[in-house]
């Protein structure tokens, strides 16, 4: 492989993992506007910013002789997500949820999807002896849509039909690749949407034996996806730097960098999250 070009920061790719264990934990604090200033938890930053507005992914705990936490590792959080939307990936332990508005309440582990809008007040009561998510918050100045609820669903919905991935690639035209399933179609501030994206055997865009290689540049926002199944090879096609991933990675593409990506198993599956300043329905340069 040829030598790896020196780029700015922003326009790295970023490949981290659900199982990134720094040697030190940072206590999650924020200053809560219904409930005050609170600490609960521990937080490990994999993706600390974004080509626009305020993003940043990682991974959260809680658990024994942890910030916020009793004895038994168990814990109880008032959050109305000040810091802006948030979605995560319950990685283990299990929770009950309750939608303070409503007083809908969700108990939900392992797999489970959780997109909760910015300033939506919610309590977790989570449960001993260990919880671990992945998260993704994203907040921007331009407004989008107002939401009042809690969107709920698991990284194995299999919906009876899923939609081809399609888009158009600056210099390159429209492009078809995967299918998608998409959970949350626009968010608090900007362009915010999640979902679940897959090649595959039979799949739009895909070889006979299921994989698929594709050129992406993020074009509708930046990218955090978090690999559920199967492996694939990322090349950054500006810099040179090459990465082999597999599930549990979690894969950061900065809008506007141009990617090749290469599904190298019979079957590949992840979620994603994508971001952009911009409102919905703007125009992409």
């Amino acid at each position: 492989m040829s030598a790896v070009v020196s780029i700015p920061e922003s326009r790295r790719l970023i490949v981290g993992s659900r199982n990134y264990n720094p040697i030190q934990w940072t206590p999650f604090g924020w200053d809560d506007p219904l409930h005050g200033a609170q600490t609960k938890g521990e937080v490990a930053v994999i993706r600390p910013q974004g080509t626009s507005g305020n993003l940043a992914a990682g991974l959260w705990r809680t658990g024994h002789h942890i910030a916020g936490c009793e004895a038994d590792g168990s814990c109880h959080i008032d959050y109305s997500a000040p810091l802006g939307d948030e979605t995560m990936v319950i990685l283990e332990g299990n929770v009950c949820i309750t939608e303070t508005a409503s007083g809908r309440t969700h108990r939900v582990g392992a797999g489970t999807i959780l997109s909760h809008p910015k300033h939506v007040d919610l309590h977790w009561d989570i449960e001993g002896p260990f919880l671990k998510k992945f998260w993704v918050i994203w907040d921007s100045p331009q407004p989008a849509t107002a939401e009042d609820r809690l969107y709920v669903a698991n990284i194995s919905d299999e919906p009876a039909v899923w939609a081809p991935f399609e888009w158009r690639e600056p210099g390159r035209g429209a492009q078809v690749c995967g299918e998608i399933h998409t959970i949350r179609r626009t968010g608090s501030t900007g362009t915010y949407m999640c979902g679940l994206w897959r090649t595959g055997i039979g799949i739009a865009g895909c070889a006979a034996d299921g994989s698929a290689t594709t050129r992406y540049s993020a074009p509708l926002g930046d990218e955090t996806s978090l690999i559920l199944e199967g492996r694939a090879h990322v090349v950054n096609e500006e810099s040179g730097e090459a990465f082999d991933v597999q599930a549990g990675d979690v894969v950061c593409f900065p809008s506007g960098v141009p990617v090749r990506w290469t599904s190298k198993s019979r079957y590949l599956k992840k979620f994603w999250v994508i971001t952009r300043e911009a409102a919905p329905g703007s125009k992409i340069a």
